[in-house]
C-alpha cells in the first residue's frame, strides 16, 4: 500500500508539472499569435511586449511575473530596455538575458539614429522629433548639433558626451569648427536635462543668445536650441515645449510652423 501511495504521488507530481507546462506553452503561444495576427506591437500592453523578448531568452519558464516586476523595478518598458547590462543583471536577470534585452533597446535607438540622419527639417516639430531620438535616451548630461545645408536637409549630426554646464568655454569652438566644416546654412543644437526639468536656464539662455551673434558673423544661422527630457521637448526659438507621446492638431501649438 504504500508503494503504491508513492508512486501514485509521484505521478500526480508529474502530471501536475505537465499541467503547468502545458499552460505557460498555451501562454506562450497566445501571446506570439496576437502579436503576428495584429501585425505590430500596438495593441500589447508593456508587459506583454517584454514578455515576448523573454520568450527567447528564458525557455520553459512563466516568464510574466518577471516582466511585471522588471517594469516596476525600471519604471517602463523603455527604461527597461535603455538600462544597462549590469543593472538588469543586479535585477536577477543572467547575463545572456540582460544582453539580449539591451541589445533589442539599442537596435531601436540605431534605427531612430539613422532615421534622423536622413530627415528634412521643415518645421520646429521636425526639429523636435529629431533632437528627441538623439538624446532622450542619455542618462548624462548631451549636447548634440544638427547642420542643415540650404535645403534644410540634415548634411552632419555631431553629439559631445561630456556635457553643457561644465564646458561652455569650450562650446562655440565646437560648434563653429563642426558647422564650418560642413558648408552649414544653418544649425540646430539640442541639450538634454537628465533631471526631467524642462525648464531652461539662464545660463542656456545666455548660450543661446552668445551663439546666435557668433554664428551669424559667418552667415550661419541657429534654427533653434531645443532642450530634451526622456518624454518632453522645449524649444528656445518658438518658447513652447511639446509632450513627445503625443501629437498635436498642425499648427496646435506652434510646433508646425516653420523653421526660421
Amino acid at each position: 500500500m504504500g508503494g503504491m501511495s508513492k508512486s501514485g504521488s509521484k505521478t500526480e507530481t508529474g502530471e501536475k508539472l505537465a499541467k503547468v507546462e502545458s499552460i505557460h506553452e498555451n501562454h506562450r503561444e497566445r501571446v506570439r499569435r496576437a502579436y503576428i495576427e495584429h501585425g505590430d506591437l500596438s495593441g500589447m500592453h508593456d508587459h506583454q511586449i517584454l514578455e515576448l523578448i523573454l520568450f527567447y531568452a528564458i525557455k520553459r519558464r512563466d516568464v510574466n511575473p518577471l516582466a511585471h516586476r522588471l517594469i516596476d523595478r525600471f519604471g517602463s518598458l523603455k527604461n527597461v530596455l535603455r538600462a544597462g547590462v549590469d543593472e538588469l543583471c543586479t535585477a536577477g536577470l543572467s547575463e545572456s538575458t540582460a544582453v539580449l534585452l539591451k541589445l533589442v533597446g539599442d537596435v531601436g535607438f540605431a534605427i531612430d539614429r539613422r532615421e534622423a540622419e536622413e530627415r528634412t527639417i521643415e518645421t520646429t516639430n521636425d526639429a523636435l522629433e529629431v533632437c528627441y531620438k538623439l538624446l532622450y535616451r542619455e542618462k548624462n548630461e548631451c549636447v548634440a548639433l544638427i547642420c542643415l545645408n540650404a535645403a534644410k536637409h540634415i548634411s552632419k549630426i555631431s553629439i559631445k558626451t561630456d556635457g553643457l554646464a561644465d564646458k561652455v568655454s569650450a562650446l562655440p569652438k565646437w560648434i563653429v569648427d563642426t558647422a564650418l566644416k560642413c558648408g552649414s546654412h544653418a544649425v540646430i543644437l539640442a541639450h538634454n536635462h537628465p533631471s526631467g526639468s524642462i525648464a531652461p536656464s539662464q545660463q542656456d539662455k545666455a548660450t543661446t543668445s552668445m551663439l546666435e551673434r557668433l554664428l551669424a558673423q559667418l552667415d550661419i544661422k541657429l534654427y533653434d536650441h531645443v532642450i530634451v527630457t526622456q518624454s518632453v521637448c522645449y524649444s528656445m526659438n518658438r518658447d513652447f515645449e511639446k509632450r513627445m507621446d503625443q501629437q498635436p492638431a498642425d499648427g496646435a501649438d506652434g510646433s508646425r510652423a516653420d523653421v526660421s
